[in-house]
């Protein structure tokens, strides 16, 4: 979890966020260069390409990866589980990969779910070996539409053990049948849904005690006011690594 000078940098830095007028809400490639400002990560530029692995920030000196998500719920005070899509699991096309022949949508629920498994224990695998992460976290930023509530969940991200799930198609509550989603449960506790329309799967998390809560003053600069802030700060930068450039010839 954080510590008390890293929640300080997330809370400074979702003010600054927020103030931009040219940003609408903290989500994708925005909540990772947050997260890089907070933990102190060098912070690489997307036009040089994303990697697709699952670790969006990474502590190289201690080995630490952490998968990044921002989600919008309608509201932060009434919600303690929350649902959120983790990875596209096409288990079907890549069944016989992943050591499944045959496999089909009709194939049993266990069977299954045994898949899906596999496949989101490969990619947690295959990114550790990857990004050389041997401390793996999830870092979730929970948000409210309105942009001045937050909450930031720091989860333990390990390989999941294909046995301690149950797994049974969800029922629709209106015609009573068997519905579009497939759910795994431990000990009786929904932990993973996989839709089969579009091969999406879900993850359950619930808001832990030791979670930090962030409330701000949502104040925006004028678009003017903005861009000649960030052209007077972008030219003061390029001046003075011009210097450093020249005294360290």
């Amino acid at each position: 979890m954080l510590t008390e000078n890293e929640i300080e940098r997330l809370r400074q830095s979702i003010i600054a966020t927020i103030a931009s007028p040219i940003i609408g809400s903290i989500e994708d490639y925005t909540w990772e260069a947050i997260f890089h400002y907070v933990k102190h990560i060098p912070l690489s530029d997307p036009a040089l390409g994303r990697s697709k692995l699952l670790y969006d920030a990474v502590n190289t000196k201690t080995a630490t990866g952490w998968s990044l998500k921002s989600l919008q719920l309608n509201s932060l005070t009434i919600v303690n589980t929350f649902l959120f899509v983790i990875q596209r699991a096409d288990v079907i096309k890549k069944a016989t990969q992943l050591g499944f022949p045959g496999l089909t949508e009709q194939s049993s629920p266990t069977e299954l779910g045994t898949a899906i498994v596999s496949h989101w224990n490969n990619k947690i695998i295959s990114s550790q070996a990857a990004q050389s992460v041997i401390n793996s976290y999830e870092g979730i930023l929970l948000k409210t539409i309105k942009g001045y509530e937050y909450i930031y969940c720091e989860f333990p991200l390990d390989p999941f053990d294909p046995n301690a799930f149950s797994w049974a198609w969800t029922v629709d509550k209106i015609t009573g049948r068997s519905g579009a989603g497939l759910q795994g449960s431990v000990a009786g506790i929904p932990e993973l849904v996989w839709y089969k329309n579009q091969k999406q799967l879900f993850r359950a998390r619930t808001i832990p005690l030791e979670a930090v809560h962030i409330k701000v003053e949502r104040n925006r600069l004028t678009l003017a006011r903005y861009v000649q802030t960030v052209l007077l700060a972008l030219q003061d930068q390029i001046s003075t690594q011009s210097l450093d450039s020249e005294l360290e010839e």
